[in-house]
């Protein structure tokens, strides 16, 4: 029953906001998460790495959605 409430709700969400905005909200939190898991490797090369990491690949998914 709250998977199905999930994704009810999940689908009106996506169904209002268009891809493009999702799309820019990806990029902004891939761009945050690179801005700060970089300053992070010195303290905590662990953690800074993952962050820099899924940031990364956040940033490159959308733009190659966009590109191809």
């Amino acid at each position: 029953m709250l998977d199905e409430i999930f994704e009810l709700v999940f689908d009106v969400i996506l169904e209002f906001v268009p891809t493009v905005i999702l799309k820019i909200l990806l990029l902004l939190v891939g761009l945050a998460g690179v801005a700060v898991g970089v300053p992070l490797l010195a303290d905590s090369p662990l953690v800074g790495g993952a962050l820099t990491a899924l940031g990364a690949a956040a940033v490159i998914g959308v733009l190659a959605s966009w590109v191809l």
